[in-house]
């Protein structure tokens, strides 16, 4: 009776691991999706993200034109940045093996905090531009109300800005990418290019915090490592498919 409520026991959390798995695997490869979407819907549009550093002048009669494109761009950009949230908690129990993880729990809890940050940064294009816009080429507005249209862009610019592309990208984005590339490595069950591969995209991505101090040298680096991390969800997803296919694989292996 024992043995039989063990081997059920057994079974159950192999079926649980196997479905955590599973969703793991999928976020893994809808993440890029997601983000390439927002690139090339809201590049063609309104020249994302080059369009970042130009003034509400410029931003805002581009919104009020192509505002089904700023929609469904910024959407799947919100998209990606708050899937974050479940990622990283997913990818505490599909890494950890049989025993708890100190830092995969870190790296989970920081990747939680980095995906709030970006979605309060993503939001603004959202919900509060779009009014801002509608306002600014209103023709009854009169030259102080676009005048206020101008600050408050620019205000919540900053704020919004700052909190979802230096908190959430640059330092919780870079720091969650890294903490769990460092415990792939020291796991000894993941190939150790997947290790590299996550911490170069970490290191990229840390001198956009450089903007802080008045050196604008982040932008390329924030480019060339959003695309390393993306190319790294879709490595991790190929490596725990074929982990999860194969009999002697991870899931085998962390039991």
């Amino acid at each position: 009776m024992t043995t039989m409520t063990a081997a059920n026991r057994t079974n159950e959390d192999t079926g649980d691991r196997g479905n955590v798995l599973r969703w793991t695997i999928l976020l893994l490869v809808l993440e890029p999706i997601l983000m390439y979407a927002a690139f090339f819907v809201l590049n063609s549009s309104i020249d994302w993200p080059a369009s970042l550093g130009q003034p509400a002048a410029v931003n805002l009669p581009l919104i009020v034109e192509e505002r089904g494109a700023v929609v469904v761009g910024y959407g799947a950009y919100l998209a990606y940045s708050l899937l974050i949230l479940p990622l990283s908690v997913m990818l505490y129990f599909a890494l950890k093996g049989r025993e708890p993880s100190p830092l995969l729990a870190v790296a989970a809890a920081v990747g939680v905090v980095s995906a709030l940050a970006r979605a309060l940064g993503i939001g603004r294009w959202l919900f509060l531009m779009p009014f801002l816009a509608e306002v600014y080429q209103d023709p009854a507005s009169s030259p102080a109300t676009r005048e206020a249209v101008e600050v408050a862009y620019t205000a919540f610019n900053e704020y919004a800005g700052g909190v979802g592309e230096l908190l959430g990208v640059a330092l919780t984005g870079a720091f969650w990418v890294g903490l769990t590339s460092v415990a792939l490595l020291r796991s000894g069950r993941f190939p150790r290019w997947l290790g590299l591969l996550g911490l170069l995209a970490a290191v990229l991505l840390l001198p956009g915090l450089l903007s802080v101090v008045g050196l604008d040298v982040g932008a390329l680096f924030a480019v060339v490592g959003g695309n390393v991390l993306l190319i790294w969800m879709l490595a991790l997803a190929l490596v725990l498919f074929r982990s999860r296919r194969s009999s002697g694989g991870l899931l085998a292996r962390s039991q």
